[in-house]
Parts: C-alpha cells; sequence; structure tokens
C-alpha cells in the first residue's frame, strides 16, 4: 500500500452526504425570495427602482457561463494563454455553476455531462490535473481539488477509481515526513503549487490558498486525521498563534513573539506571497494578516475539522469583522505595491462571503455584497475586474464564476 493510499481510512461519506443536500435547501430559498421580491421585500427601499433583485444578477451570470463552455465541454481562457487548455478552469466553474438550482437557472444536461466528461479527461495516471503540458502547469494541486470535489458531488459510481486516485495524488502532496520535511520546517504540513519532479526535502511554491483547496477536497470521513493534524501545525504558524514555537520567517533569533490577532498571511516560504506586508513592533518582524487569507484560514481550519466554536475561527472572526471592507481588502495598505487591495476584489467577495455563510454571520454582508455585484455586472451577464490581471480577474470566465459563487452564498 502506498503512503498515501494508508492516508485513506474505509469510512461512511456522511459529509459529503450532507453536501449533496445543500442545493435542495438553497433552492426551497430561493424560491421565497423570488416570492419577496416580487412584492418588493428583498429591497431594503421597497419604493427605489433601482435595488437589484439578486436572483436575477445570478441568473444572467449563470448564462453567461453557459455560453462560454466550449463544444468539448470545458471553459477556456481567452484572456490568458497559460489557462486556455482548460484544465484549470473547468472544474472551478463547474464547482460554482453547477450549484446554481433549477429555479434560478436550469442545468443543460447534455452540457453537464460534457463538462463532467472534460474533467474525466483531464486526470491523468497519477490522478492530477493541470499537468498534461510539459511546459505549462495549470495549477496543478488547485485544479485537481475542485475536479475531486466536483466528481465526488456530481460524477456517478464508475468515477470512484477517478476520485481515489485524485484523493491519494493529493495526500502525496502534503509537505510532511514522506517528502522529507519534519514538523520543525515551516512548511510542514501545507500544500504548493504541485511542481513536479521535486527531490525530498525541496517544497517549491507553497501558499494558504493551495492548502485550503485541498484541504476541503480531502475533507471527508475517509482521511485518516493525521493529515489534518499536520496541516493545523502549518495554520498555527500562518495565524501566528501564541501557541507557536518556531520563530516567524523574518524573526531575529531571540525576538519576542509577534502580536496575535487572529488574522493569517499568505505563506511561510514564498514570501514574497504576503500581500500585507511586514511590520515591526516592540522589536518583532512579522508578515501582516489580511482580509483574503485570513478567509482561507478560516475555511482551513473547518475544514481540517476544527469547530466553528474553537478560539482559533473564532479570533480569525472577529478581525473579518473589524477590517469589514468590501471594496477593497482589509489589511492590504493603499501604498503596498500591485493594488493588490483592488486586484483581489472578486476573490475576496467570494472567500469572504464562504465564511461568512459557514459560520451563519448575521448582519447585512448579503445585501451590501449583492449590491457591489449589480453595480459591476455587464450587459451580457458577464463580470471582469480591470485591475485584476495579476490574480486573472481580468479573465471574465474566472470572475464571473467568482461572482456566482458568492451569490449563492448571499442567498443561501
Amino acid at each position: 500500500m502506498s503512503n498515501s493510499s494508508a492516508l485513506r481510512q474505509t469510512g461512511s461519506r456522511s459529509k459529503r452526504l450532507l453536501k449533496r443536500v445543500q442545493p435542495i435547501v438553497l433552492t426551497a430559498a430561493l424560491a421565497i425570495s423570488a416570492v419577496v421580491s416580487v412584492v418588493g421585500g428583498c429591497r431594503e427601499n421597497p419604493d427605489s427602482s433601482h435595488d437589484p433583485v439578486p436572483v436575477e444578477v445570478l441568473r444572467s451570470a449563470a448564462t453567461f457561463l453557459w455560453s462560454q463552455q466550449s463544444t468539448d465541454g470545458g471553459w477556456h481562457s481567452e484572456t490568458h494563454g497559460i489557462l486556455k487548455s482548460g484544465h484549470a478552469w473547468t472544474p472551478f466553474t463547474a464547482y460554482y455553476l453547477l450549484q446554481v438550482p433549477d429555479s434560478v437557472h436550469s442545468r443543460p444536461e447534455a452540457s453537464v455531462n460534457r463538462a463532467l466528461d472534460f474533467i474525466r479527461g483531464s486526470i491523468d495516471e497519477r490522478g492530477a490535473v493541470g499537468q498534461a503540458d510539459a511546459v505549462i502547469m495549470e495549477y496543478p494541486n488547485y485544479a485537481t481539488s475542485y475536479a475531486l470535489r466536483v466528481l465526488d458531488r456530481w460524477g456517478d459510481a464508475s468515477d470512484t477509481l477517478l476520485v481515489e486516485r485524485m484523493q491519494d495524488y493529493l495526500l502525496g502532496q502534503q509537505f510532511t515526513e514522506s517528502r522529507g520535511i519534519d514538523s520543525l520546517h515551516r512548511a510542514y504540513g501545507s500544500w504548493g503549487f504541485g511542481e513536479t519532479g521535486l527531490p525530498a526535502g525541496a517544497i517549491g511554491h507553497i501558499d494558504l490558498s493551495h492548502t485550503r483547496r485541498v484541504l476541503e477536497a480531502l475533507e471527508s470521513d475517509d482521511t485518516a486525521p493525521s493529515v489534518f493534524r499536520a496541516a493545523a501545525v502549518n495554520l498555527r504558524m500562518l495565524q501566528k498563534h501564541p501557541s507557536e514555537s518556531r520563530p516567524q520567517p523574518l524573526a531575529e533569533p531571540g525576538s519576542p513573539a509577534p502580536p496575535y490577532d487572529g488574522g493569517f498571511y499568505a505563506s511561510t516560504t514564498a514570501l514574497g506571497t504576503n500581500k500585507g506586508g511586514s511590520r515591526d513592533v516592540a522589536g518583532s518582524t512579522y508578515f501582516a494578516s489580511y482580509a483574503t487569507t485570513t478567509c482561507d484560514g478560516i475555511l482551513a481550519l473547518l475544514a481540517a475539522g476544527v469547530s466553528p466554536t474553537d478560539e482559533r475561527v473564532a479570533t480569525a472572526l472577529q478581525w473579518l469583522i473589524e477590517n469589514d471592507s468590501l471594496e477593497t481588502v482589509g489589511g492590504i495598505p493603499a501604498s503596498a505595491p500591485g493594488e493588490w487591495e483592488h486586484v483581489m476584489f472578486y476573490y475576496h467577495l467570494l472567500v469572504r462571503s464562504e465564511v461568512y455563510a459557514a459560520l451563519e454571520v448575521g448582519g447585512d454582508w448579503k445585501r451590501r455584497m449583492q449590491m457591489l455585484l449589480a453595480a459591476g455586472q455587464r450587459p451580457d451577464g458577464s463580470f471582469s475586474n480591470p485591475l485584476g490581471a495579476p490574480n486573472k480577474e481580468d479573465d471574465p470566465i474566472l470572475a464571473t464564476t467568482m461572482a456566482v459563487g458568492t451569490l449563492l452564498n448571499t442567498l443561501r
């Protein structure tokens, strides 16, 4: 038995069955929303004819995305050449688009089947997606995570071996002892981009966004607890948790531990990935928390089995509530290079909505997000961030998919 196979246990799949029930609940909620909108109840000001109806915004966005599906079943970027194969875009788009209830936009079954077949055909013999090109890799760990989630949720019994192959691939990608990384290493427990051919002890590019997606893909009763325990070690450092004894990446020997605010930064090893920059307080130099990574951190904790009432989750959520701007990414200074506080606009809305929906946060965040998205929707139903090229948000397929995911969360 391979090391990765040993990390899969035989057990119930109750969590996955629960996830399949969620669209039914959302359908009922949308039916109620549609009735309320007819009488003006979904508007903050019933006398205003300019308030958006979120269901219509979602329907138009879904219509656009289905219109962009190619005859081969995939979604191919026409904006970024490195993503034209569709291996990364297709599982990501399918994951959110297939959650849109038929009451909003009926799913064309032939198109759904083509999308599933495209994903099946993109899985290589190792279980990876996004590594078909020997030169250009399309975010293999990210793409594989979404492909696994799509087939596990919308596939059929014939996909069992493909799902297990992808699970084994992702389990083998975790940086732990099996890859020459011990528990004192700053990368321990994390996942990276998915570079091929890394020798034992080498790590490549690592960030929290990848780690979170893999954890969510592996979140089930048949994944060994040791996988999540190792991931928690990495998350502890990214949160600058007081229980972490290893020095932070920028720390000088003997310097005090950084202040604990509950937020997360992106990477302990790919230091240029940390868009919030560094801080120096009372002799402690550390990477600052910011909103998108804090959202990913909360979702990673939840996927690793941490209770929503756990102090780590509660403190991170408090950071988000205190940094509640939706127009920009909180924690990234306006003076920081690259305008990343604007580059990640749609990503920020998506991940914040995922956190708020998962933790059942109250307040007016749903309405605020709906209004922002309604204002940014283009006549053809699509979305695009003109400042978003570094994060690929200038691609209408990506931006619209993120908008769809956000709208779904605001309507739950």
